[in-house]
């Protein structure tokens, strides 16, 4: 068997009625407690290296220190206020 595919054993413990439901829920997913254990740390190793990433929404270089969303506030209420002086 090639090194990659080599399985080694993981040992947890868990209280008797966690393991039960743990069970439960992968017979009915149709999955064996090994593969949905898989999935399981799988999607945790994905989750942990997503949360040390960056938002997509992240400002970088010389807007990364700025309070954009203040700003935009700032220019709306003086908008709104230049509209209130038309008005009157």
């Amino acid at each position: 068997m090639p090194a990659s595919r080599q399985i080694a054993v993981l040992s947890v413990r868990l209280p008797e009625a966690e393991l039960r439901r743990i069970k439960s829920l992968a017979a009915s997913r149709g999955v064996t407690l090994q593969e949905a254990v898989h999935q399981a740390l799988q999607a945790w190793a994905f989750n942990s290296v997503r949360a040390m990433l960056p938002p997509l929404d992240a400002l970088e270089g010389s807007l990364a220190d700025v309070d954009v969303e203040k700003i935009m506030q700032e220019d709306r209420e003086r908008e709104l206020a230049k509209d209130r002086g038309r008005l009157r």
